[in-house]
């Protein structure tokens, strides 16, 4: 059987958000999963996938041999999902080859623990702009929240790594009482403001004190790019995820501040490239092959 599934890449914090909030973007990756005789394709990249395939098989015996190819349509250590992503097309492969005996919300348990946190993994297989807390037994309480219908959102890609994991041991162990009301108050304006459509009030509401200024030192370019995108007419920028993606929310004007961002990289010694998008409101799904499909 020839499974093919189209995954979103997400963009994870998006400033204050640090691990809770999370949204899907209409940027498409699109994986192939089928069974037969392996060929080595699950090691690599291929494994991310084949982890998910793993889980989703977890309680009733060990997958299939699978055959997988994906067209690498999300950057890699990027801060734009590309782990939850092929995780999630893992899951839902699985689950499909199982006649779908899982739900979503299991799926959305099984991913969050493969990736460490929901902030991804809960957009990608959910879509839209999704809240997320994890509780102490592992569920995932999760809410999707409302978007400006005219929200768009460019995102600088960077021609450089940072993967999650080295950029997480650079942040901060503790946090002052001071700094995590600065966050806590401003992911609540943030969810609101977007619900509300004000973006005159969405750059305060990306300002954070958790992970930015702490990746910033890793990535010397992220201030004057986020400066660019607010010069070129951007409602706010944040560090997309653990980075390097620089995304900036935007209601008009794109090309602009697309121009912009670049021209700041380039000017700091960062090649890349912008990308105008918007927040895709269907997660990752199933296209052929399977029940479900389409």
């Amino acid at each position: 059987m020839k499974l093919t599934l189209r995954v979103p890449a997400t963009s994870a914090n998006l400033g204050p958000g640090f691990d809770c909030l999370g949204m899907a973007l209409d940027i498409w990756a699109t994986v192939t999963v089928e069974t037969g005789r392996a060929d080595g394709s699950e090691r690599g990249v291929g494994r991310l996938v084949w982890q998910g395939l793993q889980a989703a098989f977890a309680s009733v015996g060990a997958p299939p041999e699978v055959r997988i190819a994906w067209d690498e349509a999300i950057p890699l250590a990027r801060g734009l999902g590309a782990s939850a992503a092929l995780r999630a097309a893992g899951l839902l492969a699985g689950n499909a080859l199982l006649d779908n005996v899982h739900d979503q919300e299991a799926l959305l348990v099984m991913g969050t623990k493969l990736e460490g946190f929901p902030d991804n993994m809960s957009p990608c297989l959910l879509g839209g702009f999704q809240v997320n807390v994890r509780r102490t037994d592992g569920a995932v309480l999760h809410l999707q929240a409302p978007l400006p219908p005219d929200l768009q959102v460019v995102v600088f890609v960077p021609d450089f790594e940072m993967p999650t994991q080295e950029s997480r041991r650079k942040l901060p162990r503790q946090l002052s009482r001071e700094d995590a009301v600065f966050n806590a108050s401003r992911v609540a304006l943030l969810v609101a403001a977007l619900a509300a459509g004000r973006y005159d009030l969405l750059h305060e509401a990306t300002q954070d004190r958790i992970h930015q200024p702490a990746r910033s030192q890793i990535f010397k370019g992220l201030a004057p790019i986020m400066a660019a995108a607010r010069d070129g007419g951007a409602a706010a920028a944040y560090l997309s995820g653990g980075g390097s993606t620089v995304a900036a929310l935007v209601r008009e004007g794109a090309e602009r501040v697309a121009r912009l961002m670049t021209q700041a990289s380039l000017a700091h010694g960062f090649s890349g490239r912008s990308m105008i998008t918007r927040p895709a409101l269907r997660g990752a799904h199933l296209v052929q092959g399977g029940p479900g499909a389409g």
